[in-house]
């Protein structure tokens, strides 16, 4: 008697995030469709021991091993898969209850379509009160507020698109594992965001699509924000290598125009970090300028420069907040200084006195 082999094998990376994982978890056991493999890699496993032994599910495989980046997690993830279909979530992003059955819906309606995605909710880090308790209240009730929309609401996604900018959240991806075989896997030379160069790829030989409706709420990413100068790196080996193609090493425009949109990523992140430097959001901002001009008509460039300008009135509110609160400091040490004490109440009898010998 054969077992049957699941539809889709869901790999998560939970090296970020670990905390949330439980919650991860959760969106996924709640999918409507339920013929589904979890391999989930984490160098930790204390954290979420409890709740492995509360949950036991046969569906569920967890993988302990060191952080050899997204890109080989991914990789490994991929040749233990054994469904048909390939999806990918990151610990502290959540799915929608259809998720997945929205997505074999499509890829078996469209069988042109090799890769499908769907737009997403970001997961507001202003209010933490919120945001614990929506990481661990019930999926299928979820309302998420303080949201906005990350990827727009497309049908087809043509190559010049993915070229310019990474468009699809690994989240929210769902392809066929026969891809693979004609592509090869993510290049472990990239160590932060090896997706969108394997989307570009991709795109060389299959047709994309999306989902308007968003499926998926992610968690801003930590170690975007922590490794500006690694993602930096990424960015223009990703391009670098792309352009090298024969095919594409007469689009220069489409290069440079890609290389404008990689440096407004860049100057985004640059400001999510806890101590943003004005002047290298700046730098990036004008690289995007001398890349592509064109690029200030873009969405993206015009929220960058809100951006900028909020930051920039934030920091002057700061600084007339500690000039007004050194004012106030500086009054309360002068109404101390002239407080009736012994010795000025002394100075004033000595003055009383010398008027009265005057007299």
């Amino acid at each position: 008697m054969s077992l049957k082999l699941p539809t889709v094998s869901i790999i998560v990376d939970a090296y970020q995030g670990i905390s949330y994982l439980p919650a991860t978890l959760d969106s996924i056991l709640q999918q409507t469709d339920g013929n589904f493999e979890i391999i989930v890699f984490s160098d930790d496993y204390r954290q979420i021991h409890t709740w492995f032994r509360r949950q036991p599910d046969t569906r569920l495989k967890f993988t302990v091993q060191s952080n050899l980046g997204l890109a080989n997690t991914l990789n490994r993830g991929l040749l233990e898969a054994q469904g048909k279909y390939i999806s990918f979530i990151r610990a502290g992003d959540l799915w929608h209850p259809n998720k997945l059955e929205q997505q074999l819906f499509c890829l078996d309606r469209h069988p042109e379509v090799a890769l499908i995605h769907s737009s997403s909710l970001l997961l507001d880090y202003q209010h933490p009160s919120r945001q614990t308790t929506a990481l661990t209240g019930s999926c299928a009730n979820r309302s998420f507020a303080r949201t906005k929309m990350v990827n727009p609401f497309k049908n087809l996604l043509q190559q010049p698109e993915i070229l310019a900018q990474n468009q699809l959240n690994l989240s929210s991806v769902m392809l066929r594992r026969s891809c693979f075989e004609m592509v090869g896997l993510f290049n472990p030379q990239l160590q932060i965001i090896p997706d969108w160069e394997m989307w570009i790829r991709l795109s060389n030989h299959y047709q994309f699509m999306a989902i308007a409706e968003p499926l998926v709420y992610c968690c801003q990413r930590q170690d975007h924000q922590s490794n500006c100068l690694t993602l930096e790196t990424d960015f223009q080996t990703t391009i670098e290598i792309t352009y090298a193609n024969a095919n594409l090493s007469s689009q220069l425009e489409q290069k440079y125009r890609s290389y404008g949109f990689a440096s407004l990523f860049l100057a985004h992140n640059t400001l999510q970090t806890k101590n943003p430097d004005l002047a290298i959001v700046r730098n990036y901002w004008y690289q995007a300028l001398m890349h592509n001009p064109l690029i200030i008509f873009s969405l993206e460039f015009c929220q960058l420069r809100w951006s900028i300008f909020r930051q920039h009135f934030r920091l002057y509110c700061r600084q007339q907040y500690r000039h007004l609160l050194q004012l106030i400091q500086n009054a309360s040490r002068f109404k101390i200084a002239i407080s009736p004490t012994r010795r000025s109440q002394d100075v004033f009898n000595w003055m009383l006195e010398s008027e009265e010998g005057s007299n």
